[in-house]
């Protein structure tokens, strides 16, 4: 049962989970026995924590840093003497060689402390220049990359441009000069990482061939190059004290031997393999780290407060809804933190599973789920959580940072492309290529009855509920397949389908909940849990409330499938009405819309 080999991320020796579910086939055997950390590699992962834990207790004061605006003085620089920002990388440049999993724990603890640190130490880990050490040739720009990690510069990835970071090609250019000897770089980068201190930062330029072609290249420009301009510091509403900026370039010139070399030179999409394969296990530590690190801070502040309060002198816990909540904040860590561990130790692990689509579906997963218990706080807390945690302290409050936290976690759903911008672009560009040409198990797909499950067996610790909830899923699944299946045949044009971007925005939020299921299902169901109530609870309560979205979600999706008549067509008409009024009034004027403002 070998997927077939549809897209980039397609691996034809290596199976995934997610890929075969896109096709409406639920693969068990591939997601169970859910990996777990090897005691040595746990027990290096457990020092790397703890040091980076002892660093930033000692270091930083949180609320100095969000008030500031700016880490302490001389803090990168520890940061790169420590080889932080080198968790991979071997020691033969000063690296920690830890594990992906490791790394991600040493960030998510860096999170627990200082959440402007973390996303730096995600970013340097993920995308800065020692991240492309093991994707680089030897050569030139090997050796110019190796240089800058053993000198401890730090770097930063210079992608996003005023026009956006969701377009293909760039309007940053890049012109070959001196018979192919050199590349002269104009544009305006923007959001910037380490844009301020930076000495080595990766950019992206479109380059135009002689036959009139255009393509995406990535360049290594080192700071001080002339026609480098810093610009700055840009301020954003949250993770204060991450060092931000832009680049502005006039004339760079880049040594062609210090542009990234791409095998496939017909390669035009926004960004290279390479950078592809760094930005997808990167987000994880980038966004799904801080996530998991601010959820597990955000339910302990609200246990905190549920335990000292009362109402009408009844203890806050007492009531339905106050347990509720923190139990489901308590299971959607569980979710979010089983995502996490099967993106990553299946490949610490090497254990033959392409991991490209989870780890790709990892960010918005991980960044939604972090905000619904960061959202779901702040409303149990009122105003102790609306208030900030240096006004709490002046008052002799507990200082739960929760309006810190809020700011700071909701970023992390636009860090890395804005969530619903890839859920369309995951339908569109990966699911729909299961379906066209029409898959050969079509006919599978159309029977009413999911196949008997594949790998499931008696190896398991599933309570009765959650075995029903893993029968729902196997279902579901199979639904699902069939579903597109049916709506690819109302729609041979599959460009025209793909336009339809709320309809592919739903497809993609069904199959992603169908995913974390999935993988909370099969960490419950790991022998190690056996007798663990806890643990059962956990997938029990995730489960029914991802039931209860999956719901939803079909409804939403069967009311935007109808061509006119009731339901979509006419919902569909009145929003083309508004936008198009909304597009002909000044900004200050209100017309029709006055409430609209």
């Amino acid at each position: 049962m070998a997927p077939r080999t549809r897209n980039l991320a397609s691996d034809p020796d290596r199976p995934s989970f997610l890929e075969e579910l896109y096709q409406g086939r639920f693969r068990w055997d591939l997601i169970h026995p859910f990996p777990e950390q090897r005691p040595e590699d746990r027990e290096r992962g457990d020092a790397a924590v703890a040091a980076v834990g002892a660093l930033l207790r000692e270091r930083i004061d949180p609320d100095e840093v969000d008030a500031d605006g700016a880490l302490p003085d001389g803090f990168l620089a520890e940061l790169a003497e420590r080889g932080y920002l080198r968790l991979q990388a071997g020691s033969d440049v000063g690296g920690h060689g830890l594990s992906s999993y490791n790394t991600f724990r040493v960030i998510e603890e860096a999170a627990s402390r200082c959440f402007p640190v973390a996303v730096l130490l995600g970013i340097e880990n993920a995308l800065g220049a020692g991240a492309f050490l093991p994707v680089l040739p030897p050569g030139p720009l090997a050796d110019r990359v190796r240089a800058h990690v053993l000198a401890g510069g730090l770097s930063g990835s210079a992608d996003t441009e005023p026009e956006g970071a969701a377009n293909q090609g760039r309007a940053t250019t890049a012109t070959v000069v001196e018979d192919g000897a050199a590349y002269l770089l104009n544009g305006r980068k923007v959001q910037v990482v380490n844009a301020p201190a930076g000495g080595l930062f990766s950019v992206t330029a479109s380059v135009r061939d002689p036959d009139g072609t255009e393509r995406n290249r990535l360049f290594f420009v080192d700071a001080d190059t002339p026609g480098v301009r810093r610009t700055g510091p840009q301020e954003l509403m949250g993770m204060r004290g991450l060092p931000f900026g832009g680049l502005d370039l006039d004339d760079v010139r880049v040594p062609a031997e210090l542009a990234l070399a791409e095998p496939d030179p017909e390669h035009t999409s926004r960004l290279t393999p390479a950078v592809s394969l760094l930005v997808v296990r990167g987000r994880l530590y980038i966004i799904a780290a801080p996530s998991l690190a601010t959820a597990k801070l955000c339910l302990s502040w609200a246990r905190d407060f549920t335990a000292r309060r009362s109402v009408d002198g009844r203890g806050l816990g007492e009531y339905e809804e106050i347990r509720r909540r923190l139990a489901e904040s308590q299971a959607e860590i569980f979710a979010l933190e089983s995502t996490a561990r099967w993106s990553l130790l299946g490949e610490d692990n090497d254990t033959g599973v392409n991991l490209k689509f989870e780890q790709n579906a990892s960010k918005n997963i991980c960044s939604v789920l972090g905000w619904r218990v960061a959202e779901r706080t702040l409303s149990m807390l009122g105003g102790a959580g609306y208030e900030t945690a240096r006004s709490k302290r002046d008052r002799q409050a507990p200082p739960h940072a929760v309006e810190r936290a809020f700011r700071d976690v909701r970023g992390l759903r636009i860090t890395g492309g804005v969530d619903f911008l890839l859920d369309h672009w995951s339908a569109s560009r990966t699911l729909l290529s299961y379906y066209y040409p029409e898959p050969d198990h079509a006919a599978e797909l159309a029977a009413e009855q999911a196949p008997p499950p594949v790998g499931f067996g008696d190896d398991h610790a599933l309570s009765a509920r959650n075995l029903a909830h893993l029968a729902f899923v196997r279902e579901q699944v199979h639904r699902f397949g069939r579903d597109c299946l049916e709506l690819t045949r109302r729609h041979p044009d599959r460009a025209g389908l793909a336009a339809r971007q709320r309809l592919m925005i739903l497809l993609n939020r069904t199959a992603t909940e169908l995913l974390t299921m999935s993988l909370t299902l099969a960490r419950a169901a790991s022998p190690g849990t056996s007798g663990d109530q806890e643990v059962q609870d956990l997938a029990d309560v995730y489960c029914t409330g991802a039931r209860a979205r999956l719901a939803a979600l079909r409804h939403e999706r069967a009311q935007e499938e109808e061509e006119g008549g009731e339901g979509a067509g006419d919902a569909s008409a009145a929003v083309d009405r508004l936008s198009a009024a909304v597009s002909n009034h000044h900004p200050n004027t209100t017309g029709t819309t006055g409430a609209v403002r």
